[in-house]
């Protein structure tokens, strides 16, 4: 039976997150999208050139940040949201930092913001997963006898 939990928590951290993260990063730049081209008759090239080339696949960064903070969560590790908090500044300073404080386009400071909020949701579901599975572990522990 705990292994279950640990599936299921591994399932919604890994799999659902990727997936609602994604759909819910979409939406959002696509409404900031949607009001760039209105406001500011922004063209489709200008979000092209924004991003540039994309080196590294964000959703690798977000399996492995939904995994790492999963097994901390579960493992009930001291110091884990303020380790989540930490690894929030990071990203922002090393990747959108300099956009959201130098840009003087309002639009490209929103999709630069629209990153805080995905890692915040990435965050959630390792939250999630991650008492899912200390459930599993808490299962154990309840029937062993020490």
């Amino acid at each position: 039976m705990p292994f279950l939990w640990w599936i299921g928590g591994l399932f919604v951290s890994l799999v659902i997150g990727q997936w609602l993260t994604r759909i819910s990063l979409e939406w959002i730049r696509g409404k900031i999208k949607e009001r760039a081209k209105e406001i500011d008759k922004i063209k489709d090239s200008n979000f092209d050139d924004f991003y540039g080339i994309g080196y590294f696949p964000p959703w690798v960064t977000g399996t492995i940040e939904r995994l790492f903070f999963t097994i901390l969560v579960a493992f009930n590790v001291s110091g884990t949201a303020t380790a989540m908090m930490v690894w929030i500044s990071v990203k922002m300073a090393t990747n959108w930092l300099i956009v959201i404080k130098d840009e003087k386009e309002q639009w490209k400071r929103q999709m630069a913001f629209s990153a805080l909020l995905g890692t915040m949701i990435s965050l959630f579901f390792a939250l999630i997963g991650g008492l899912m599975f200390h459930e599993g572990n808490n299962i154990i522990s309840e029937k062993t006898v020490w």
